[in-house]
C-alpha cells in the first residue's frame, strides 16, 4: 500500500468514525465532515483518472 492510499484510507476512516458517532448521537451526519471529503474524493478521481468522459474520470 502506498503511502498515499494510506493517507485516503486513514481520512476515510476518521470521517467514517465521526459520522457513526454524531448519527449515533443526534442522529445527524454533519456537513462540515461530508463536503470536503466529497472534494477530496473528486480531486483524488481527477488526479488519477483526469476529467475523462461519461464512463471513466471526473465526469462519470
Amino acid at each position: 500500500m502506498t503511502p498515499v492510499q494510506l493517507a485516503l484510507w486513514t481520512v476515510l476512516g476518521v470521517a467514517l468514525v465521526i459520522s457513526v458517532v454524531t448519527d449515533v448521537l443526534r442522529r445527524e451526519i454533519l456537513d462540515v465532515v461530508t463536503y470536503p471529503l466529497m472534494g477530496v474524493a473528486l480531486g483524488v478521481r481527477f488526479f488519477s483518472e483526469g476529467l475523462g468522459d461519461l464512463e471513466h474520470g471526473v465526469l462519470s
